[in-house]
C-alpha cells in the first residue's frame, strides 16, 4: 500500500500521485505492476493498494552480481518492452524508466519475470485529460536515464524518451556501468545532452553480437528522429536478436 500523507505534501504532488493510479489503473499488461484499488483515507491521506511483488530490481540486480549476460538482458529489455507498449499505444509515458523502476520477480514458477512499476512521471502524449505538472517543478526523474530532449524541454518528450530511457537501463545491465561517469550533475545534465556514449560492447565482460550491440546505440541516439520510433519496432529487434542467441545455444 502506497500512501500520500495530506499534511506533508503540496497541492501539485497531491495531483501528481493521484494521476500516477489513475492513470496506470488504466494499464492491465502482466509486465505493468496492477492497482488494485485507490482512495481517500479517514485522515485525507491519498492511498493505492497494488500487488505485492517478490523479487529485486535491476540496479540491485547489478549491484550483487555485476553485468547481466547478454541473452538474459535481451530477456529482461523485450519484456519492459512489452509493458511500455501497451502504456504507449494508451498514449502515455512513463518518464522515468531506470533500474530502480524494473524489478525481476518469481511469478508463479516463471524466473526473471519483469514487472515495470511507479508511472509517478507518467504523462499522457495528447495532454488533453493531463496537465503537465513537470511543467511547474524542477526536472524530475533521473537524468541519467533522460534523454536530451527530456533535459531540455520536460513537458515536450514523446514515447521516445522512454526508449533512449530503455537503452540506457540495456547499457548498464550489460556493462554493470553508468551511462555517463561524472561528478556533479551539472557535467551529467552537459553529458547527456552532447556526448556520445561509448558503445556497450567497449565496457561489456561478455561478447556481444553486433546487432544487440546496435540496437542499444541505437536507441541511445541524441537526436530522437535516429532512434527506434516505436516500442514496436525495438520489441522487433529485440526478438530478432534472441532468435539469434537461441540459434547459438545462448539462452
Amino acid at each position: 500500500v502506497k500512501v500520500l500523507k495530506a499534511q506533508t505534501t503540496s497541492d501539485e504532488w497531491t495531483a501528481r500521485f493521484q494521476r500516477e493510479v489513475q492513470l496506470t489503473s488504466l494499464l492491465h499488461h502482466p509486465n505493468t505492476i496492477t492497482i488494485y484499488d485507490y482512495g481517500t483515507g479517514p485522515n485525507g491521506e491519498f492511498y493505492y493498494a497494488m500487488e505485492y511483488l517478490e523479487g529485486l530490481s535491476l540496479a540491485d540486480l547489478v549491484e550483487r552480481y555485476g553485468p547481466v549476460p547478454p541473452s538474459r538482458t535481451a530477456h529482461i529489455l523485450r519484456q519492459a518492452c512489452a509493458s511500455l507498449w501497451e502504456a504507449h499505444s494508451c498514449d502515455l509515458v512513463h518518464r522515468d524508466i531506470k533500474p530502480q523502476n524494473i524489478m525481476l520477480c518469481d511469478m508463479r514458477g516463471e524466473r526473471d519475470f519483469v514487472k515495470v512499476l511507479d508511472f509517478g512521471l507518467v504523462k499522457q502524449i495528447d495532454g488533453n485529460q493531463t496537465r503537465d505538472l513537470t511543467g511547474v517543478m524542477r526536472i524530475l526523474g533521473t537524468p541519467l536515464y533522460m534523454s536530451p530532449e527530456r533535459i531540455r524541454h520536460p513537458g515536450d518528450a514523446d514515447a521516445r524518451a522512454d526508449i533512449y530511457a530503455l537503452g540506457a537501463v540495456g547499457y548498464f545491465l550489460l556493462t554493470g556501468r553508468r551511462l555517463f561517469e561524472t561528478e556533479t550533475e551539472h557535467d551529467l545534465l552537459y553529458q547527456a545532452m552532447h556526448v556520445v556514449p561509448p558503445l556497450a560492447s567497449e565496457h561489456s565482460p561478455n561478447p556481444l553480437p553486433v546487432e544487440f550491440d546496435a540496437l542499444i546505440a541505437r536507441c541511445l541516439e541524441k537526436d530522437p528522429d535516429r532512434r527506434p520510433q516505436s516500442m514496436a519496432e525495438v520489441a522487433s529487434a529485440l526478438d530478432a536478436v534472441l532468435l539469434l542467441f537461441h540459434a547459438m545455444d545462448m539462452l
